[in-house]
């Protein structure tokens, strides 16, 4: 199964695992931990959290990183650890797939911040050499 997911996509659904961190606070982890050190802290814990989902038949399953970014782990101060906390969750992820036929797909959440959006682009008035251009 774990040939062309775009193949696999047009024959039928996939399965895929559901929500980690709702898991987790079930398993006694409390909403004030940063979920995504746990790949690094308890890494057993994640593992067998995708363990329970490839049981239960799901065929892709996510890296506990879906706020493993710099934003998210600051409010942690763990910002600097970006790089450790993804690479656990996709080595933490894979282990747990290695005996299944399946996907590891990797979770990236928002940030987590609010961001001011772009200015708008305007339509031209006729005559203007410029196809857009920046609002004011």
């Amino acid at each position: 199964m774990a040939g062309d997911l775009l193949t696999r996509l047009k024959k039928t659904p996939v399965l895929c695992d559901g929500a980690m961190g709702t898991l987790l606070y079930a398993k006694g982890i409390f909403i004030n931990r940063c979920y995504d050190e746990l790949n690094l802290s308890q890494p057993d814990l994640i593992r067998g959290v995708h363990h329970e989902y490839l049981q239960a038949g799901a065929e892709i399953i996510e890296t506990n990183t879906f706020g493993a970014n710099s934003f998210r782990l600051a409010r942690h101060s763990m910002a600097d650890r970006v790089h450790d906390i993804n690479l656990a969750g996709a080595r933490v992820a894979r282990e747990a797939a290695k005996s299944f036929d399946v996907w590891v797909a990797g979770s990236v959440g928002p940030l987590g911040i609010r961001i001011e959006p772009l200015r708008k682009l305007a339509r031209p008035s006729v005559g203007r050499s410029q196809p857009w251009s920046r609002a004011a």
